[in-house]
């Protein structure tokens, strides 16, 4: 089925949409998640995706279904991350809690931010670094998106593209000091 196919049975809430995104995303979707989580978040995770893929067509219609579970499945395995990861899951968050609770002195306000003014600049970041892929060659940019969008790691990124590791490294240090200056050129750091 091609990705047209695919979106247009999911429209119709046909689960044969569904099966075909799973067998041509399935591996791509759990090589994501494996690279950052443990193996048993990353199968919740894919199974996640395929729930998310079900509830969000329609109203979405991805042009490439494969992007789109791609980013579900990242976005997804990066929120579990730092769900696992929350200092109030941590042992040692008990004692300071405690500590805040007996020094009230500790406590800090904290402003809420404007999600508005949030979101517009997190759109204007978004615009600005495609900006910047685009004028990057094609190697570049596969390295850049490998690495910071699917997150390689760079052992398999130097063996996928028949470089060393060091060559691996060199680039994408370039390649961020090139986007950071853009972007402060830009006024977005």
């Amino acid at each position: 089925m091609t990705d047209r196919e695919i979106t247009e049975a999911l429209w119709r809430r046909d689960e044969a949409g569904l099966a075909a995104v799973m067998e041509l995303c399935g591996g791509r979707c759990r090589k994501i998640a494996g690279n950052i989580l443990p193996d048993s978040d990353a199968e919740e995770v894919v199974a996640d995706t395929w729930l998310k893929i079900w509830q969000s067509i329609p109203p979405n219609r991805p042009e490439s279904i494969a992007a789109y579970a791609c980013r579900i499945t990242r976005n997804l395995a990066i929120n579990r991350y730092y769900h696992n990861k929350a200092a109030r899951r941590r042992p040692e968050a008990l004692t300071d809690w405690m500590e805040l609770t007996e020094n009230p002195d500790l406590f800090e306000t904290v402003q809420a931010a404007d999600p508005t003014a949030e979101s517009a600049e997190a759109a204007e970041t978004a615009a600005a670094i495609d900006r910047f892929l685009r004028t990057l060659p094609v190697e570049d940019r596969v390295l850049f998106v490998r690495r910071f969008v699917y997150l390689e790691d760079t052992d398999a990124l130097a063996q996928r593209l028949h470089l060393t590791k060091g060559h691996i490294h060199v680039k994408l240090h370039r390649l961020r000091k090139k986007l950071r200056q853009m972007l402060e050129e830009e006024k977005l750091l």
